[in-house]
């Protein structure tokens, strides 16, 4: 149950393989807007009305030799993913749609104020642990001195010190208070979905960094884990699966996850942290 665009993106039907609307765009190299165009444009098929956000892999391996080929010049322009400097927000990706629009304001406040992505997930991590109260109330001042922050769990203590450790102090600001107090909605993933939002697409089209719709998510989840199951995820990204395992799964020990990039496992291991505090 990997998050990478060769594992899980890719869904078997009859022994053909199918691609579901994010991963298309990551194949192409372009947004899920654009597929959705292409598709009313008539370059591309969905499989039905009924299943009109997946497609057969080797009908988008096809419009993508045309692209290469340059049968298809004003699409080959907009295809161009590795050299991408935009992001773009995965609203597949977020569990309950009413807090997307509160998940934005989180996003445009990044972006608005160039603050580091490093340091921005760090202080709505703090942020969430004080809406779980596992911490209280604290200020940008408090971080900026790197102060002994109270938390009672020693697990998540040991990893916020971590974090921080790797912060510059140049980099956390007074005016980004904002993302220390704003109310931010209840989400599965909150961290992993400000991640994608926030990480350039270019780079993660290079790592493949690229995650599962929570509705698939569910799906596998209803249809294959059991409460005394034992899983792993070998691309855990964020966490997830992780955390759509913890619903079900009784022993937390039953549960591991791997991935090659080091901020989103840091964001699992939280997330985690905070769901069996």
């Amino acid at each position: 149950m990997a998050n990478g665009l060769t594992k899980n993106l890719i869904i078997y039907n009859n022994n053909e393989a199918v691609l579901n609307m994010e991963s298309v765009a990551i194949f192409l190299g372009v947004s899920t807007a654009t597929v959705r165009n292409w598709v009313k444009c008539g370059y591309l098929q969905a499989l039905g009305e009924n299943t009109k956000y997946f497609f057969h892999k080797k009908d988008v391996e096809g419009l993508k030799s045309k692209i290469l080929n340059g049968d298809l010049e004003k699409l080959r322009k907009r295809a161009n993913k590795a050299k991408a400097d935009r992001t773009f927000v995965p609203d597949e990706y977020i569990q309950d749609k009413a807090g997307f629009e509160g998940l934005n304001a989180i996003i445009e406040y990044v972006k608005s104020h160039s603050i580091d992505l490093f340091s921005a997930l760090f202080l709505v991590g703090l942020n969430l642990l004080k809406k779980e109260k596992i911490i209280s109330d604290i200020s940008i001042d408090d971080i900026v001195q790197k102060k002994d922050l109270p938390i009672a769990n020693k697990q998540i203590k040991e990893e916020i010190k971590s974090w921080l450790s790797e912060i510059k102090n140049e980099t956390i600001k007074e005016e980004f208070s904002f993302l220390l107090n704003y109310d931010i909605p209840r989400q599965r993933d909150v961290l992993g979905f400000l991640y994608q939002s926030l990480l350039i697409e270019g780079q993660k089209s290079q790592s493949g960094s690229y995650y599962t719709p929570s509705n698939i998510v569910d799906k596998i989840i209803t249809e294959y884990v059991k409460k005394d199951s034992k899983v792993l995820d070998p691309c855990c990204g964020t966490g997830q699966f992780l955390l759509a395992f913890a619903n079900v799964i009784e022993n937390p020990s039953n549960m591991y996850g791997i991935d090659s990039d080091q901020i989103a496992v840091r964001i699992a291991r939280l997330n985690i942290l905070i769901k069996f505090n």
